[in-house]
């Protein structure tokens, strides 16, 4: 038997076996379910830390670059050997910034918003179902709500909780992880994994090229060098957009004498993280907050909103995220679809970049028959 032919064998091999395993995984999916979450909750705490590593490592690479700069200018063996220590310690402080300034100031402006529109609503919501009576609208169902709905208990929670978001926080990694001790043990091997990435990165591919073949390995390390760039590039860019478009949408309605600007701009900011769909919630949310003041601000607040949607489409997104996905508009609606199928909002975020990763892949592979074969398809 050939070196060829061997090869083939082998591939046929394994093709079936996969075939196997994937049927007998289908077969008992309740299972293997229950399995795979078994496994994950004794390594949740490694998990935990592995997805708060990657998401700090991107603002963390980002001071790190500027520390290289600094010491490139100003040649210094303590920032030489303590650029990953700084730059994490600058990103954890930037977190707690970003805490303090959603629990003390974004939370009680839109529980302010939330009490100023109950009122506006107590005061007006009689006019209102009356004249839409009078068009002859059953409106019965939604006075009822109205008049039994407790505002004041909305805000007064919404207040009472804003100044404790780091409570708040744990516990719902408590109700998320089940333990506390996960998210805290998932912070110190994030900081380790942190402190530690590039001894990490040189082992995992010592590793890679001492049990596997090299042009496997080759292979792999590529595959996951494409896998952190686009997933990291796409984190960054939606979380860099989202910030630029709320800041933005909250400068044109100041400007503007919208009511609600901050509110609203947060709101959007917020949304927007999630491609696709994320600022049209947001648009919801806005036009409801602003037809219940005025519904000549509302329908100027969405005319505002498709304006700056089309500078935000054509300007702000090639700009800030550019290719770092790459990936055609059919198959990112095709991402968006089935990820919020599967994991709602997170499967959503998460598919995107995953979709795009195996697009790039597929292409890749595509294109290298192609030349092995001296073909050329147009």
């Amino acid at each position: 038997m050939d070196k060829e032919t061997k090869e083939k064998f082998k591939q046929n091999i394994f093709i079936v076996v996969l075939g196997v395993t994937l049927f007998a995984v289908l077969m008992n999916l309740k299972s293997v379910g229950q399995a795979a979450a078994s496994v994950m909750g004794l390594f949740m705490p490694l998990i935990v830390g592995g997805i708060i590593a990657f998401i700090l490592n991107v603002p963390m690479n980002f001071f790190e670059r500027k520390i290289e700069m600094l010491q490139g200018k100003y040649p210094n063996r303590f920032l030489a050997k303590s650029k990953s220590g700084l730059g994490l310690i600058v990103t954890l402080l930037l977190v707690v910034a970003a805490v303090i300034f959603v629990g003390n100031v974004i939370f009680p402006n839109m529980a302010d918003s939330i009490r100023s529109i109950a009122q506006i609503v107590s005061d007006n919501y009689q006019s209102w179902i009356n004249t839409a009576e009078s068009y002859g609208l059953e409106m019965e169902a939604v006075r009822h709500w109205i008049e039994n709905f407790d505002w004041n208990s909305l805000v007064t929670q919404l207040k009472e909780n804003s100044g404790d978001i780091l409570s708040t926080a744990t516990q719902a990694a408590t109700s998320v992880f089940g333990v506390v001790a996960n998210l805290g043990f998932g912070l110190i091997f994030a900081i380790y994994i942190l402190l530690n990435k590039r001894k990490l990165g040189l082992q995992t591919r010592k590793i890679a090229y001492a049990y596997l073949k090299k042009s496997w390995a080759d292979e792999a390390c590529d595959i996951a060098s494409l896998s952190y760039k686009t997933f990291s590039g796409f984190l960054s860019g939606q979380c860099l957009e989202a910030v630029i478009l709320g800041m933005l949408f909250f400068v044109t309605l100041l400007i503007g004498g919208f009511p609600y600007a901050a509110s609203i701009s947060v709101i959007i900011g917020c949304m927007s993280i999630i491609p696709f769909v994320g600022a049209f919630i947001g648009l919801a949310f806005g036009a409801l907050m602003l037809a219940v003041v005025s519904l000549e601000k509302a329908a100027a607040f969405v005319v505002i909103f498709f304006i700056i949607q089309q500078i935000e489409g054509h300007i702000i997104y090639p700009k800030v995220v550019g290719n770092s996905v790459g990936l055609p508009a059919l198959w990112t609606l095709l991402a968006v679809v089935i990820g919020g199928k599967v994991s709602g909002i997170f499967g959503i975020i998460l598919f995107i970049p995953l979709f795009s990763v195996i697009y790039a892949l597929v292409r890749r592979s595509v294109y290298s028959r192609l030349n092995k074969k001296n073909m050329v398809i147009r």
